[in-house]
């Protein structure tokens, strides 16, 4: 096995250094890693320079997918690694990746349980990607893929012709490829062995800005997908292994509307709250003793955020659903 790694770059300086070198650390004979630059504006291109990786200017469409895309049908070896530029791969991934990439057409990765900075909200989605790829998912085998380190067999991405470039940013490129993927007969095993450590920091803000975003994207993808991809994935988990989310996305608007029509002066109405409150608490509950069994008093913190998360969900989605009405398809 050799593999091409590929890393898509757009304003990384800062966290260059710390991606590539233990990268670099464990390439084997016939293995190259690749640094994509997808018009950074920053020192990104001198500091991959500086630490010898070949770097090529994106030649796809703005974004993470067209980024990928161009390393991606460059690469000459028997597998693709594609890293982020902000996700810190752990000593020995080289061999662990070998290990798990026998017989199979993909190789999932999963996030760190430890997360970057103090902030409560950067816990909470580093930790929830963690719980979903540990706990929720009953492997071997994973429906989605995240492209912070997932590789894939070169001939495989190439006959699937790579990510699909209309999709902006970064939001569920790599969800529409892995569909692709299994609706082929390919499949996707994960390696929870290969813990990945994520530099990216979120404030509350920034936090459910990126949650909308991305749960608008994944609305609008499940409206326009057709029945050649069999089952959606929600999330990067199958439809039944994220059942406590979609029930909870449901529950957490009976607890609200419940506690609206109390504060009306419609009695019964605190009985409805609480049941809402009750079914998304409980669907929550292993998460929550998890995030705070490993993550302590900011795990605590962290597990304010799932309600207001939940509640995203629906309005996300309607608004998805509007735009679709109106034409919109990406």
């Amino acid at each position: 096995m050799n593999v091409t790694v590929v890393v898509p770059v757009h304003n990384n300086s800062t966290t260059l250094n710390r991606v590539f070198l233990p990268l670099q650390k464990e390439l084997l004979s016939g293995d190259t890693i690749l640094a994509v630059d997808d018009r950074s504006t920053d020192k990104s291109v001198s500091v991959l320079y500086d630490l010898g990786v070949e770097t090529v200017p994106s030649s796809g469409r703005p974004g993470a997918a067209g980024t990928r895309n161009t390393g991606g049908f460059l690469a000459g070896t028997d597998w693709i690694l594609f890293v982020d530029a902000d996700a810190i791969a752990p000593e020995g991934w080289r061999k662990m990746l070998e290990n798990r990439a026998q017989g199979v057409q993909a190789v999932q990765a999963v996030y760190s349980r430890d997360a970057v900075g103090k902030s409560a909200a950067t816990f909470y989605k580093n930790y929830y990607y963690f719980h979903t790829f540990t706990r929720r998912i009953r492997g071997p085998y994973i429906k989605g893929c995240g492209t912070f380190f997932f590789a894939v067999r070169t001939d495989v991405f190439k006959t699937l012709g790579g990510f699909d470039e209309n999709i902006a940013g970064a939001t569920i490129e790599d969800a529409d490829f892995s569909e692709r993927l299994w609706a082929g007969g390919g499949k996707i095993v994960i390696a929870p062995e290969i813990e990945v450590f994520h530099l990216r920091e979120y404030t509350t803000v920034e936090l459910f800005r990126y949650e909308w975003n991305m749960m608008k994207a994944k609305a609008l993808y499940i409206l326009r997908r057709d029945r050649s991809r069999g089952a959606p994935s929600i999330s990067v988990a199958g439809f039944r292994e994220m059942i406590p989310m979609i029930s909870g996305a449901a529950f957490s608007w009976v607890f609200v509307v419940g506690l609206v029509l109390w504060a009306a002066g419609w009695g019964p109405g605190i009985f409805v709250s609480l049941t809402g409150l009750l079914v998304t608490a409980a669907g929550q509950a292993s998460f929550k003793y998890h995030a705070v069994h490993d993550g302590g008093f900011r795990g605590a913190k962290a597990c304010l955020f799932i309600v207001p998360d939940l509640l995203l969900i629906a309005p996300a989605a309607a608004a998805a659903a509007v735009s679709y009405f109106f034409g919109r398809r990406y």
